[in-house]
């Protein structure tokens, strides 16, 4: 079982490409790959509670979050720092993290078979 990591660091909300990254890494879950999902820069704002990106007839990724752990999914970590510039905290987020310092993402990635960024 190979180890990949997927990089969101930009918005999925409107972004056809980051609906189909999700579902890149849903895909390989399913072909009993291990995968981490990491979220880091602007992409932590994607876990973020009670957003409404029906009303600006945009594509709810809610579901798809909520669908991780059936795909076996369950490292999905947040970088702090990230956090940090965004004034947010774990509690605000859709669906349970792991939150960690720049410096522990960097040991995980290290441990990676294959790294893919978004």
């Amino acid at each position: 079982m190979k180890t990949l990591f997927f990089i969101v660091n930009k918005s999925l909300q409107g972004n056809v490409c980051g609906q189909e990254f999700l579902d890149m890494a849903l895909m390989a879950a399913a072909f009993d790959q291990k995968v981490v999902l990491l979220f880091e820069g602007e992409g932590v704002n994607a876990l973020v509670k009670n957003q409404c990106p029906d009303s600006m007839e945009l594509k709810n990724i809610v579901p798809v979050l909520n669908a991780l752990p059936i795909y076996d999914i369950n490292d999905v970590l947040v970088e702090e720092e990230s956090m940090d510039v965004w004034g947010l905290v774990e509690e605000e987020f859709e669906i349970s993290v792991n939150a960690l310092s720049r410096k522990a993402i960097k040991e995980q990635l290290n441990l990676a078979d294959h790294v893919f960024s978004f």
